[in-house]
Parts: C-alpha cells; structure tokens; sequence
C-alpha cells in the first residue's frame, strides 16, 4: 500500500510540473514519493530481469550512459534509464516512478542510471547492480565533495560489499584503478584504457593525483593522455596501471565533427567512426563498449549504436540558430574546460566564442577551478569571445591572464543578452562555439527553447 500511494503521488506530480511547465519532474516526484516510501526503488528495481547498470566518475556520465541505452536498445532490450540527467537518488526516483505501472511493475527489463559520486551508497545499496561503471575522477565542486580522496572513499565504500557483480575501472586513472584493490572475491573487476601513440598530453591542467594511493610516493607517468590520465607506475612499490581488458587505439580527432578509434577485446577488434569528437568522448564510447562485451551483444550492434549516437544536451551539442551554426559544450571543472579547448585546438580554422560563468549551487559556487584550466589555445585562433553569465567578470579576467587581445572580448552579464550579441558577430558560414556552466545552459536552452530550436531537455529523451 505504502508503494502504491507513492507511486499515485509521484506520478501526479509528474503530470502536474509537466502540464504547468514548472519543469520535467525530473526530481520533485521522486523526492515527495521516496518521503512516503523510502524503499522505493529496490522494491521496483528488484523486479528488473536484468537488474541494473551503474555509470559514475566526474566526467561522461551522461554520455556513456546514451551510448550504452543506444547499443541496448538496438540489442533489444527494454530499458529503463534517467536519460535527463537528474542522477541523484531522487531523480533515479522520478524516472522509475514514470517509467512503471501505479503497481509498481517496471515497464523494462534492465536498469540504466548515472549516478552522481555523493549518490552512490544509496545507488549500489537499492539499485540492484550487474555492472558499475567508474569513469574518472577529477575535482569537481570542492565546495561540495571537497577533495578527490573523500570522493574516492564514497566509491570505494560503495563498491567493496557488493557480490555477482562486475565493476568496470578506467586503468588509465590512478584513483580509479586503485578501487579494484578493495572488493570482495565475488566482484569481477576489469580494466579498460588507451594504448595510443599519436596523443600525448602537453598541458599540466587538472594533474589531480599524482601519488600512490597505497605508500605515497610520486608516480612516474610514462604517457598521459590528458590530466592525470595515462600509462604510469610507482617507483617505489608495485602499484601501476593495470592491463585493461577492453582497449581503444588507432585514435583520430577532427575537430569537434567527429572521431574514430579502433575498440578491441582479446584478439577481437571494432573499429568505428563517433560523432563525437575529443578523447574525454573516446573514453565514454570505449566503457560502454566494455559493458556491452560484458553483455556478450555482437559487434556490429555495438558499431552501430556507437556511430548513431549524436551529443546529449549540452555536451557537443550541434543546433542551428538563425541559419548559423552553434555547438553548445558543458564546461564545469578545469580538466573538462581543458578537453574542449584541445579539441577545438585540432580544428585550424578561426572561431567565436560565447562563454557563460555561473555559480549557483548546482554549478558549484567556488569557482577558482577556472584559473586551473589550460587555456593558452585561445590566444591561436579565435575572432571574439564574449563573456556572460553571474560571474561574466571573473571569467573576462581569467581570459586577459592568457594574454588574449582585450579589444576582441566583450563582458555581457545577461545570458540571453550576451548570446544574441555573440550569433550577431558570427558570420554565416561561421560556427560560434558556446560554453556554459550547468545552470548557465539551462538559461541559455530555455531561450532557445521559446525560440523554437530545441525541446525542454526532458522531451528530447
């Protein structure tokens, strides 16, 4: 009874945000009805044939998670995910709550949940895991998770009970290979990571562990892709990076348009040509391939999933504005600000740039990280800049320490103010290249949305 009344809530309240326009429902139906029932979702999520897939880590949730929905779609299977992004429990929530009967019968046979960092001791704990995903881990929101190692912990405390699962680590990743060294003997862990000659990171931006986890002492990094990320080893004991079992290689980056790379396992191999461009991006098509072998799904589903799949809202989004080209890239810590500016670095040509700083919760409301990102690429190519949003000011600043020609950058703080003057300066066969914080690119999208150019982000699911 106590289910089925919150399911009746949620579900009211979901129809009611929707129908007024208050928003997707994205996490208040969830967060009224786990109030009710605060076992909610492991009562529903126990019912899922295939129990649930968990995608974590700083960076990529949202789009590793649209890569693997794709490649289970095509494969068949049911599925049942917070494709909006909402990945708190109370968005998990929501999205169960609409996507099952008033009874509390999923319409699905396999869960698919980003789940954030902070969230994962309830996620592991109610979600009924097969298979978890750990990304990366980079600073992110000091105000909120405060530093890497208490974030690690979470994960790792998450992770170290469970049983009959398989934990999928990124090896390139000090911090999160090192979780593969605390888990119990019913866990099956694998590796996946590069092997790549032709990409070797220069900038020093967001070299956020550079110790041994297990005696302290500095690692040596014999290549590192970007950030901390890389092939590396401890001199003083035998902590290194382990032999990934799923690996990417023959990597090439055009610009933001597109990306191949060959996806290999044993001695099976796949190439595929992304749509989405840049090595955080490799990385997020090379973990859901892994699930996808853990699966055992055939290899051309999985190409052809990883070629169709175009960017998530916000992350490399291409949209057209007024007959003009616009590519929207979420920027929220140093090392993600730092992979688009060196993805866009592999495009020669001369580019505008609107770049919109915010600092509300949601975006975190230190924003120092913006000193940490590496963004000496910008001074090379670029015919204006125009900075927008709460902290429009503090951005500008960052902007004239990297030598930037200061006539060439106009400070607006009103987003859609800002935004309008940037599509203005931008010529036709030009592309403008927007940049916003989390809460800067909803203010931003609902613009656009009244505009008629893009739907409510939860529409687009």
């Amino acid at each position: 009874m106590r289910l089925f009344i919150a399911l009746w809530v949620g579900k009211f309240l979901l129809f009611l945000t929707r129908k007024t326009k208050k928003g997707g429902g994205t996490a208040l139906p969830g967060l009224i009805a786990l109030k009710i029932d605060p076992r909610l979702v492991k009562k529903i999520t126990a019912k899922l044939q295939t129990g649930s897939i968990l995608v974590t880590g700083t960076n990529g949730k949202t789009t590793t998670s649209k890569y693997i929905f794709e490649i289970l779609r095509q494969s068949g299977f049911k599925v049942i995910s917070n494709r909006s992004g909402s990945n708190l429990m109370r968005g998990v929530a929501s999205t169960l709550i609409e996507k099952s009967t008033i009874f509390g019968r999923p319409r699905g046979n396999i869960g698919l949940f980003e789940i954030d960092e902070a969230a994962m001791p309830d996620a592991t704990k109610f979600l009924n895991p097969k298979i978890v995903i750990v990304n990366n881990l980079f600073r992110d929101q000091l105000d909120r998770y405060g530093e890497l190692d208490k974030t690690a912990s979470l994960i790792a405390d998450s992770v170290k009970d469970l049983k009959n699962i398989t934990l999928l680590l990124n090896a390139d990743d000090p911090l999160v290979a090192s979780l593969g060294k605390n888990v119990g003997s019913l866990t099956t862990v694998l590796y996946f990571g590069l092997e790549e000659d032709n990409y070797n990171a220069s900038s020093l931006a967001s070299f956020d562990s550079k110790d041994c986890l297990f005696c302290g002492q500095e690692l040596v990094f014999d290549k590192r892709y970007y950030g901390h990320l890389g092939i590396y080893h401890c001199s003083n004991c035998k902590f290194a990076r382990p032999e990934p079992d799923f690996v990417a290689s023959g990597i090439e980056i055009k610009g933001v348009r597109s990306a191949r790379a060959n996806f290999s396992h044993a001695n099976d191999i796949l190439a595929a040509q992304l749509k989405l461009s840049g090595m955080y991006n490799i990385y997020n098509a090379l973990s859901a391939y892994a699930a996808a072998k853990v699966l055992d799904i055939d290899n051309n589903t999985i190409r052809q999933a990883l070629e169709v799949v175009a960017a998530a809202f916000g992350r490399m989004e291409r949209i057209e504005v007024d007959g003009k080209e616009v590519y929207i890239m979420l920027i929220k810590n140093p090392i993600g600000f730092t992979q688009v500016m060196e993805t866009l670095s592999t495009d020669p040509a001369v580019k505008n740039y609107f770049i919109a700083l915010n600092d509300n919760f949601a975006d975190g409301t230190d924003i120092s990280w913006i000193w940490d990102a590496d963004l000496e690429s910008l001074s090379k190519d670029f015919k204006f800049i125009v900075s927008s949003g709460i902290r429009a000011e503090d951005m500008t600043l960052r902007l004239k320490y990297t030598d930037l020609d200061i006539k060439k950058i106009d400070t607006i703080n009103n987003i859609t103010e800002a935004f309008e003057k940037a599509l203005s300066l931008t010529g036709n066969n030009e592309t403008l290249y927007v940049m916003p914080t989390y809460t800067a690119m909803f203010t931003l999208r609902n613009y656009l949305k009244d505009k008629g150019v893009v739907m409510d982000f939860w529409e687009e699911q």
